[in-house]
């Protein structure tokens, strides 16, 4: 089994050695966690390893999310325009929010009935642009949005669909990583349980808060590598301060 270093020295050991070559990679956080960072981090990590990032935007305007990656140091369109990012904007594609930028790929007159067809010829058209030696990184962002925006039934055939598409040509030829970002209070139980069943390497973030300050523990419960040992940590977050209202 090949493994990808991300090059965050922390996270490929907790993960017994780095990411699965051509494996899904789940972060699943609570509403207070910065899970959502740690993700964006390891997608930025492997950009500049010299993989290839494509983002599956299923919740928010492209606006938006160039401020979350600028949050984890990621400049969309500087990256972009240098070939090494490519976003695939399923959400400006349902609610027509157009973009002219040539590495935003859309899907023109987007319906339930037609869309994953053509999401699965937009992956064919973007894997044409793509070297054959590079690692790809793909990042989903978000799970949780995917299923808000699109509903539970379109959520399962895009996932299962693009799994099944990156085992076939042409898109059989790519090393493609992928990460999901998954806030796993948005959806139900049964959601989590079968996303975590299905990802190859989970990362867990839980946040806690008390008088104290906010803190997180991080568990990495699963990981297919072997001679992987679950393990957990704690970082702290906040600590308490005082503000004078009255």
């Amino acid at each position: 089994m090949n493994v990808v270093r991300t090059g965050l020295k922390d996270v490929d050991a907790a993960l017994g050695g780095g990411v699965v070559d051509r494996g899904n990679l789940l972060i699943a956080y609570d509403r207070r966690s910065l899970g959502w960072i740690l993700g964006l981090r390891i997608f930025k990590a492997l950009i500049e390893n010299g993989a290839i990032g494509v983002v599956l935007n299923t919740v928010l305007p492209v606006s938006k999310l160039e401020l979350r990656l600028e949050r984890a140091g990621v400049d969309l369109h500087k990256t972009g325009e240098e070939g090494k990012l490519y976003v695939i904007d399923l959400f400006g594609s349902k609610y027509e929010i157009y973009s002219k930028e040539p590495y935003i790929f859309q899907i023109q007159d987007w319906s339930d009935e037609t869309g994953l067809a053509k999401l699965i010829n937009l992956y064919r058209e973007l894997s044409s642009r793509i070297s054959k030696d590079a690692l790809v990184a793909g990042l989903i962002t978000t799970m949780e949005g995917t299923y808000h925006e699109f509903g539970e039934r379109m959520m399962n055939r895009i996932v299962r669909a693009s799994i099944a598409s990156f085992e076939r040509e042409p898109l059989s030829d790519l090393r493609i990583i992928t990460i999901s970002l998954l806030n796993k209070e948005a959806v139900p139980d049964y959601i989590n349980a079968w996303l975590f069943s299905l990802n190859d390497q989970v990362i867990e973030l839980i946040s806690h808060v008390s008088s104290m300050g906010m803190e997180e523990t991080i568990l990495v419960p699963k990981s297919v590598l072997p001679g992987f040992t679950p393990c957990h940590y704690r970082v702290v977050l906040s600590k308490e301060q005082f503000i004078k209202l009255f």
